[in-house]
């Protein structure tokens, strides 16, 4: 990770770009709600108020370690006994215990909690911060006297605990804290699977008590600056110095340890986590830091510029999130014009969905747009003589101590522009083939393309295995980003998109088959399946011209007439059940019923299938109805394609391609004919 970051540090460095200088002590808040704690004169709580997520989110910690922080910590809950465990699903009970209990009620902390909460409150503060926090700036003396206050208090935790408690009980009386919150915190948040309340963890942030007499309070966001400058005056000057293998120039250690700066979707995040108890981690004899040799400044530096190119102004510009290949939780994406990180082209658009597209439908709409809007973005900044690279970088959480480079990549704009077109024609590697959309009872049918897909919808698709003829899906573990992103951005992905299709069929074979069998008379897909099938055909697009699988050549493969039988005799089958049945058709027609064993074994499937349908041929032949016109094409076409099939070897292997190749056979639309069949459904 250290050395992408080396490579955005210069870069902002050559732009002329100063990243703000944050002292590795402040630490941006995780996203949540939190309580505020205003101390008095004495250093109790004298009042206590609510600040939502959003406004925590502007916030920062001066965090030095894993153990002390201020003015925000984590404060473990409950802190109160609730009597009675069959309360823990009746918040009015508990609202009813929560008055009764607050001024003496049994506290739910032992003395490891109330150590850990006195050293949190009262030493930290008084040891770390009362010599470095000075300043007779108007805008620290809130700070400067909460540091007091708390420094010059008789330390009790159990004071400051009860105290607390009746605040959080006044104030929600007066409606300042929700009740649901307020009820989390003394007693523990309801849990239905277990029946009980469970303990945790809240966000509780110390301010002053008469916030009103000071020209701004503790937790304002003004404030991170001027601590962030008083900590870096208070540093005494490095009485040692090392080369840096970072920048190659003579710096001061960085110390015990790298900077943890808070980013967003990962979180906390280690520069280099090397644990010293591990000994499988050492290397060359060595452990921890003395690993690599890093200076102070220059890691600094690196610091800056992540927090300056994560910052949340940059979100969908120069960040996004990604999916990930084996977990729920998203990765960190982060890309950025190398000549010009600061600018405001949204480069992370071309890998990544935005956030304003949260909407599956609208993301597959847009992509293509988006494309094309950053492309002529790109186009105008472009200037001769000079060329302009991308960096691609991936961040994933390991465990939470440890996050990873997943991908790093740099490439020039031609070679975004060659990927680009090579991704959208493969996308486009597909015969005539539109899903039916459904906009309302006794509306007519929409008949929908397939679109391009994005990088992160393709990864989203590797991570569902599909069952059940496309009636529900199961999570699987996906594959790796890098893989996605070589089908965009390598010249030669034909290895990479082989391995892809093998194990990718498998996963969406059971949906395309569900899709076709709606044109007969399956089960209705969901709409959130119908999206997944659209992005599934242009996946099997995208990887068969990857391989150099171009639609003209495989459509006259095996595979794929043999997808356009089985097709003709899902019709053929419909037709004589819609003249001979009264329309009563079956929930699966012949040809749908016939793919798996076509996959296996392709000449076994027609000979089950030429004595199945025996029975059909002869009725079309002496059939001469209303839709008689439309019975003679479909026998016309089952000629046509049984005849081409006599050229083939029946007896070959269907490889993963094959497979493919049969469904989109399968799926395409020989005829508007069909089109004007299916749409009467």
């Amino acid at each position: 990770m250290l050395n992408e970051l080396s490579v955005l540090s210069q870069s902002l460095k050559d732009r002329g770009i100063q990243a703000p200088n944050w002292h590795p002590w402040l630490q941006a808040f995780k996203k949540a709600e939190a309580l505020v704690a205003g101390i008095d004169a004495v250093g109790s709580p004298g009042t206590v108020s609510y600040l939502s997520s959003e406004e925590v989110a502007g916030l920062r910690n001066i965090v030095p370690d894993n153990h002390n922080s201020f003015p925000g910590f984590n404060l473990d809950y409950p802190l109160l006994a609730l009597p009675d465990a069959s309360m823990w699903d009746q918040p009015e009970a508990q609202w009813r215990e929560a008055q009764r209990l607050a001024d003496a009620g049994d506290l739910a902390y032992e003395s490891g909690g109330l150590k850990r909460l006195s050293r949190l409150v009262y030493e930290f503060p008084r040891r770390e911060l009362g010599h470095r926090i000075q300043s007779a700036e108007p805008a620290m003396r809130s700070t400067v006297a909460l540091i007091d206050r708390l420094s010059r208090a008789d330390p009790d935790p159990e004071l400051f605990l009860r105290r607390l408690i009746q605040g959080i009980v006044a104030a929600t009386a007066k409606g300042i804290i929700p009740r649901d919150t307020a009820l989390g915190l003394l007693f523990g948040k309801p849990n239905k699977k277990k029946k009980t309340l469970q303990p945790g963890k809240a966000t509780l942030i110390l301010d002053v008590a008469d916030m009103e007499n000071f020209p701004y309070r503790v937790a304002d966001p003004a404030l991170a600056r001027f601590w962030s400058d008083l900590l870096t005056a208070s540093e005494r000057p490095a009485s040692e110095s090392l080369v840096c293998a970072l920048s190659g120039a003579s710096d001061a250690p960085v110390g015990d340890k790298m900077p943890n700066p808070t980013l967003p979707i990962l979180g906390k995040t280690f520069l280099m986590s090397m644990n010293a108890d591990a000994p499988c981690q050492k290397r060359y004899g060595k452990i921890a830091m003395d690993i690599f040799p890093a200076g102070k400044r220059a890691v600094q530096n690196v610091t800056d510029a992540l927090q300056f190119i994560t910052d949340k102004s940059r979100r969908n510009r120069t960040w996004s999130a990604v999916p990930s290949a084996f977990k729920e939780r998203s990765d960190l994406l982060i890309s950025y014009l190398e000549e010009e990180p600061d600018s405001e082209v949204p480069v992370a658009g071309l890998f990544a969905d935005l956030d304003q597209e949260a909407d599956t439908e609208q993301a597959v709409v847009v992509y293509e747009e988006r494309a094309a809007l950053i492309h002529s973005k790109l186009h105008a900044k472009e200037k001769a003589g000079r060329d302009i690279h991308i960096r691609v970088i991936a961040l994933s959480e390991i465990d939470p101590g440890r996050k990873q480079v997943l991908f790093s990549g740099r490439y020039d704009t031609n070679l975004i522009y060659r990927g680009w077109e090579t991704w959208r024609g493969g996308a486009r590697n597909i015969p005539l083939i539109r899903v039916p959309e459904f906009v309302g009872k006794g509306q007519p049918v929409m008949w929908v393309a397939p679109e391009v897909p994005s990088p992160s919808q393709v990864m989203r698709s590797f991570k569902c295995q599909w069952v059940r003829a496309g009636e529900t899906s199961q999570a699987v573990p996906g594959v790796d980003l890098g893989r996605i992103y070589s089908l965009l951005l390598d010249r030669d992905a034909s290895r990479e998109a082989a391995w892809l299709m093998d194990r990718y069929v498998g996963l969406i074979t059971p949906l395309l088959i569900g899709l076709g069998g709606q044109f007969g008379g399956g089960k209705l897909l969901s709409d959130q399946a119908r999206r997944e099938a659209r992005i599934a055909v242009a996946v099997c697009g995208l990887l068969l011209f990857r391989q150099g699988r171009k639609k003209e050549e495989y459509m006259t493969s095996r595979d794929y007439l043999m997808g356009q039988f089985l097709q003709f005799a899902d019709l053929l089958h419909k037709l004589y059940c819609k003249q001979e049945r009264g329309g009563s058709i079956p929930p699966q027609l012949i040809g749908n019923a016939a793919i798996p064993m076509a996959m296996q074994n392709p000449r076994r499937a027609l000979e089950v299938l030429a004595t199945r349908m025996a029975v059909y041929l002869a009725w079309a032949e002496r059939y001469s109805g209303e839709e008689a016109g439309l019975v003679k094409w479909t026998r016309k076409e089952l000629g046509r394609v049984s005849a081409q099939l006599k050229d083939q070897d029946l007896g070959a292997r269907v490889s993963p391609n094959g497979k493919a190749e049969m469904l989109l056979g399968y799926l395409a639309r020989a005829s508007e004919r069909e089109e004007e069949e299916n749409t009467q459904q």
